[in-house]
């Protein structure tokens, strides 16, 4: 299972962002995306995960294209988002946040009980506001939502951003444990992105909405590697 993105082009409205982009997310395997701010990072999640009209190129999980389907039938065929902000109900309790997640699906509760049980922070805040949260045990949450609907390839946008080390060093587990389990994973990170990179594969370097360079995500931990690149991009 995988998905592909062929020279896509997006934005917001006639303001174009993207310029023909191309990623594979394979299955088990975590994909970094690298970037400055404006790089056009979020907007690839997004046109990806059904909120942006595409321009032009295709994205294609598993054979199936997902081309102007809207956010609700990206998420049934497979593909969540875990978008950067905006990624709960603040005024539901964290179990309500779930069970609206799941709705859409069969088994619905089973969903939950399942999420709950991986994430053992949230059975124990499961009647509390998601707004009461603190920012890790948010993010949590945004990351569960996304993951009762079982999807196969998961789109996290900067999930550790701002947030305390030892928040940080849970996702990066949790996350690496989906990936073993066979979820393939891109994740876009501009905080932290050695711990990232360090259970990753390929590394995607954006620079004004286009890629300017794919290497092993390994050799950007060599000394000096990663503070070059990003110094490229930013030239």
């Amino acid at each position: 299972m995988q998905l592909e993105v062929k020279g896509l082009k997006s934005g917001y409205g006639k303001v174009q962002v993207l310029h023909g982009i191309d990623l594979t997310v394979q299955s088990g395997a975590i994909t970094t995306i690298l970037g400055a701010n404006g790089a056009g990072k979020s907007t690839l999640m997004k046109t990806i995960g059904g909120h942006l009209p595409i321009i032009e190129g295709e994205i294609v999980h598993n054979g199936q294209h997902l081309n102007e389907i809207g956010p609700l039938h990206v998420c049934m065929a497979g593909v969540g988002l875990v978008p950067q902000d905006k990624n709960v109900f603040a005024e539901l309790s964290v179990r309500d946040n779930l069970q609206a997640s799941a709705a859409a699906f069969e088994g619905a509760e089973e969903r939950v009980a399942e999420v709950l049980k991986r994430f053992p922070i949230l059975q124990e805040r499961g009647n509390q506001l998601a707004s009461t949260l603190s920012g890790g045990e948010r993010q949590t949450l945004a990351i569960a939502t996304a993951l009762v609907a079982g999807p196969d390839i998961l789109l996290l946008d900067e999930p550790t951003a701002g947030l305390a080390p030892i928040f940080v060093d849970r996702i990066v587990g949790w996350v690496e444990e989906l990936a073993q389990d066979g979820t393939g994973v891109a994740w876009v990170v501009e905080q932290n992105p050695e711990k990232i990179l360090a259970i990753s594969e390929d590394a995607y370097v954006l620079d004004a909405g286009r890629v300017t360079e794919v290497l092993k995500s390994k050799s950007l931990l060599e000394p000096g590697r990663l503070e070059e690149v990003l110094l490229q991009v930013h030239a």
